[in-house]
């Protein structure tokens, strides 16, 4: 009788300890999946607040403005901002514009992102002027030269012929060094189409003037080490000397 009482309550204790053992290992594990949980919070939180480089444009960035224009105009601020604020694909590195135009209009105040930048800078016309420079657009039917040849970007040098009807013809250098900006894609059956040239503003009723009421030719200038053009020209009586 007295084995069998000491037996059940050893039993029982036995029991008893390995309660507390498994309350006591529940309460560790416990802490430990509290302790995990918190440095993951905490270490999540601290990289959404982490500053992060971005650009924010500080004024009205038109449709294709280049990004070497803007960066030189101070159109952009370069700061921080807490990594859970900075849209995807915004611009941390200002070199990442070089090349590339603005392909919508930028709110002041707004991030600018990949997507704001995704225009090349030979895109658009406008993209290849500044300042004093000027855009005006010259018919394909009054040029004559390598139109096979001529690209954007390209260089030419412009000569004028003069004269004609009105008295003795002439041909002469009317400006050097013209960038092309654009040239016709696809030209009409008659060769239509314009070819944009790239001028200052002082030159621009000039070279329209020159547009209606002469015969333009235009000859390719090397891509580099090109020299100074002569100011050149030829009547009747020097060409067939």
């Amino acid at each position: 009788m007295s084995n069998t009482i000491t037996g059940k309550v050893s039993s029982r204790m036995s029991s008893r300890g390995w309660a507390i053992a498994l309350g006591v290992g529940a309460i560790v594990l416990a802490a430990i999946l509290l302790i995990v949980y918190l440095d993951r919070y905490r270490a999540r939180v601290s990289s959404e607040n982490a500053p992060t480089p971005t650009l924010v444009a500080n004024r009205l960035i038109p449709k294709g403005t280049p990004g070497t224009i803007a960066g030189s105009a101070s159109m952009y601020t370069a700061t921080t901002l807490p990594a859970k604020e900075v849209k995807v694909g915004a611009i941390t590195d200002a070199s990442y514009l070089s090349g590339r135009a603005a392909a919508v209009d930028i709110l002041p105040g707004a991030q600018i992102t990949a997507a704001d930048f995704a225009a090349s800078d030979t895109g658009y016309v406008k993209s290849q002027i500044t300042g004093a420079e000027r855009a005006i657009s010259i018919s394909i039917d009054n040029v004559h030269g390598s139109l096979s040849q001529l690209q954007s970007g390209d260089a030419i040098d412009l000569y004028v012929a003069l004269g004609g009807n009105q008295g003795q013809a002439l041909v002469r250098l009317f400006e050097p060094n013209v960038k092309v900006l654009t040239v016709p894609g696809q030209p009409g059956p008659s060769g239509g189409g314009n070819l944009i040239l790239r001028i200052n503003t002082a030159d621009a009723a000039r070279f329209a003037y020159a547009a209606d009421n002469t015969q333009f030719y235009f000859v390719l200038r090397p891509v580099v080490g090109a020299k100074q053009t002569a100011r050149s020209q030829a009547t009747v009586d020097s060409a067939l000397r």
